[in-house]
């Protein structure tokens, strides 16, 4: 599927919209917040910064972006390092534009249960999409997947909530058109040959404009809200655990970090014959 998207290698956004978890196994579990993420071309990120003064790259400021939440020391821009990702895979070419999808830093602080590059090719359609994952122990993990016009599934490699074991698989299914994005992961496992839905995420928003106006709007009405994202991770935790949901210990992460679709697991294996 090429996904053709006007704009994209211009401007920059805010989405705002919601993010949802529906989940149902072995409890049926819900909730549902209001929030908004940073859609930012990673080559321009000094643009941005000197375009607001609401808006700081590696310095405090209402709204930040900060280096070292996102890559590994030395603590530089992470597009090399993403744009190294993808052409292991034969995935990225000189002109295509890397774009992350991510909460800021509100007033320093921000934790991002989930943050998505993306690759963008000349003619702007999505070539392939990282989803990169976090949990609250300062783990994280990258999910690799091409783009194209059925969804994306991996094999879950990672610990994230405590109320799930590392087993089953990942959908993925994004889709970014001129005034919406949408994320969605669908969560699940094979047992006695049936597939077991246990958890739906979704994060869902509307396009605004990047800009100093928006950056104080949403500053006000979203009041602290990457702590009340730490926080509600915590609350709902307390909830799963209220309704006697199994509690899975943490187990000592793995090495490697990056884990591929299937898609692209199949392409190695055809390359290998």
């Amino acid at each position: 599927m090429v996904l053709s998207i006007m704009g994209l290698s211009i401007n920059n956004y805010i989405f705002k919209g919601y993010v949802s978890h529906y989940r149902f196994q072995p409890k049926v579990h819900k909730f549902k917040y209001r929030v908004f993420k940073l859609f930012m071309n990673l080559e321009q990120l000094e643009e941005l910064k000197n375009k607001s003064i609401f808006f700081s790259l590696n310095k405090f400021n209402l709204f930040s972006f900060y280096y070292k939440d996102h890559t590994e020391k030395p603590y530089n821009n992470p597009i090399n390092w993403v744009k190294n990702i993808f052409l292991s895979k034969n995935l990225y070419k000189k002109n295509d534009k890397i774009y992350i999808l991510c909460y800021p830093r509100i007033l320093g602080y921000v934790f991002n249960p989930l943050t998505t590059y993306f690759c963008i090719g000349d003619k702007d359609e999505i070539k392939a999409i990282i989803y990169e994952v976090h949990n609250t122990f300062k783990d994280r993990h990258y999910y690799l997947t091409k783009y194209n016009a059925k969804n994306e599934i991996a094999e879950k490699k990672f610990h994230v909530s405590p109320f799930f074991k590392i087993e089953g698989e990942y959908e993925f299914a994004t889709r970014l058109n001129n005034n919406s994005l949408k994320v969605e992961i669908k969560y699940s496992k094979n047992e006695n040959n049936k597939n077991i839905s246990l958890l739906n995420a979704v994060f869902y928003g509307k396009k605004t404009k990047f800009n100093n106006t928006n950056i104080l709007i949403y500053f006000f009405t979203y009041p602290l809200m990457t702590i009340k994202i730490i926080y509600s991770i915590h609350l709902q935790a307390f909830f799963l655990w209220i309704k006697g949901i199994k509690f899975f210990n943490r187990p000592i992460p793995k090495i490697n970090t990056i884990s591929l679709s299937k898609t692209l697991i199949n392409s190695d294996n055809e390359n290998d014959k």
